[in-house]
């Protein structure tokens, strides 16, 4: 089972960005990245530190319950990357 989740964190300007840019992609995008939050209570979730987390935004990419890919930082997070994300995953 392919998974890909958008951790965030309340507050993060370039977490509001990436997502902002996500949810401009497509109508779709939903039924490919799921928008997790990365900490509960100012302390990082399990599932983020399972998953290596370490700054926000972070895009995880989870094959059979296996981190495969991660890249952090908003800087690529664009529109066209997003499009790009979805398109591979066939969604347009």
């Amino acid at each position: 089972m392919k998974q890909l989740h958008l951790f965030v964190q309340e507050g993060c300007r370039p977490c509001n960005y990436a997502k902002t840019q996500l949810e401009k992609s497509s109508d779709n995008w939903e039924n490919v990245v799921t928008i997790t939050d990365a900490k509960k209570d100012g302390e990082w979730t399990d599932f983020a530190k399972e998953c290596g987390v370490e700054a926000t935004p972070t895009l995880v990419a989870i094959i059979d319950n296996n981190v495969v890919a991660r890249m952090a930082g908003s800087t690529q997070m664009t529109r066209s990357f997003w499009q790009s994300v979805l398109y591979n995953q066939g969604v347009n």
